[in-house]
């Protein structure tokens, strides 16, 4: 009888643990199903980092979505683009684009969202420095440049930078903006122009004057001359530095004799040093040959080497002579009233900054040496009108 009732007891036992286990395994299973599909649980207070990663892995297993997916939104809001990225590229051209004004029927929210879109893509740009460390104005030249031209010309302008331009002919009229057109001139008339970059740099005004004369030069000078006229004086002068030629590189380590007898094989003869001043100021007495003020992008007067002739269309005179202040210096026929044994040598050359001015002389040179700097230009006496 007793061994009769310790079994049963025994059997209750047995059951009441089967139970027992089964109710820990639901309860287990229910509390890992209140974790999303998808979504990665945040990591426990200590937890390593690769468990954490591992996880990640576990749940893209499971879901089919890539690790990239799961990642917290943190890590790439915190990527900062570089240069070569197309975030940083695409952050560029957003920045750079203009915000259109708003009109007169626009209501005073819509032109105050504009204003804060202006503010925003400035502020965008700053977050991503574009413009750091960026404080160059950008210089704008037109070419053809100013000074007397033959006939009519078509100007267009050109820029050391991206940047807008504003152009207009009337001094009190308004400015146009500058789509990259040809602007017509056919008579006498001044440019006033004007530009600033995306980064809030600005070129001040600048004006250059043309005057159209039509006259037929080829009756006094060679094709490859310019006739100069200034009151009752009239001569012909390369255009170009020796040997004369647009694109070509002017010749340097030439003596004064050497330059003597260059010219006089072609027909004419050395500058003499009044002839040379004249060319280069022009009938306004100007101090370069592009104006009164120096400007380092104008000619190769600022740079670490010559430049082939003609490469900088700004550094013309009024008359249709280039290159007269930087590149090479050049010799000239008249000797120094600061030493007779030596002759005048005009111009500056490719790094004498603003001491290249139409007025600036040297004397230095030996002239039966020949020296880097110096080259030379040929004149002519004009025909007989």
């Amino acid at each position: 009888m007793n061994s009769k009732k310790k079994r049963n007891n025994l059997i209750i036992l047995c059951v009441i643990v089967v139970i027992c286990i089964i109710l820990v395994f639901l309860l287990m299973r229910g509390n890992r199903g209140t974790s999303h599909p998808g979504v990665m649980q945040p990591a426990k207070q200590g937890e390593p980092a690769a468990q954490q990663k591992m996880e990640t892995m576990r749940v893209s297993r499971d879901t089919g979505v890539p690790p990239s997916a799961t990642a917290p939104a943190e890590t790439n809001a915190a990527r900062v683009p570089t240069k070569t990225s197309a975030a940083y590229i695409s952050a560029k051209r957003e920045t750079s684009r203009a915000v259109p004004r708003a009109d007169t029927a626009t209501s005073a929210d819509t032109a105050q969202e504009t204003e804060d879109t202006s503010r925003t893509d400035t502020s965008q740009a700053a977050t991503l420095g574009l413009c750091a460390g960026d404080t160059v104005a950008p210089w704008v030249y037109p070419d053809p440049s100013g000074g007397l031209h033959r006939k009519a010309i078509s100007v267009t302008f050109a820029s050391t930078k991206p940047c807008s331009i504003e152009w207009k002919q009337d001094s009190a009229g308004p400015w146009k903006t500058y789509a990259g057109d040809t602007i017509r001139i056919a008579s006498s008339t001044t440019l006033y122009f004007r530009a600033h970059d995306s980064c809030g740099n600005s070129m001040e005004e600048r004006e250059e004057h043309y005057d159209i004369k039509p006259e037929e030069t080829s009756r006094f000078c060679p094709k490859d001359m310019e006739y100069i006229k200034v009151g009752a004086v009239t001569f012909c002068i390369d255009k170009y530095e020796w040997p004369n030629r647009l694109g070509a590189m002017p010749l340097s380590f030439i003596s004064l004799y050497n330059a003597v007898d260059s010219c006089t094989a072609a027909g004419k003869r050395l500058c003499a040093t009044d002839e040379w001043t004249l060319a280069c100021t022009g009938p306004y007495g100007w101090k370069y040959p592009y104006g009164a003020t120096y400007e380092p992008h104008a000619c190769v007067s600022h740079d670490s080497t010559a430049r082939p002739s003609g490469s900088k269309p700004e550094c013309r005179g009024y008359f249709e002579v280039y290159d007269m202040a930087g590149n090479r210096a050049e010799w000239t026929n008249t000797r120094s009233d600061r030493n007779p044994q030596f002759y005048n040598v005009k111009g500056g050359f490719w790094e004498s900054g603003p001491h290249s001015s139409c007025f600036e002389v040297h004397y230095s040179y030996y002239p039966q040496n020949r020296h880097n700097p110096v080259g030379f230009r040929c004149c002519k006496d004009a025909a007989p009108q």
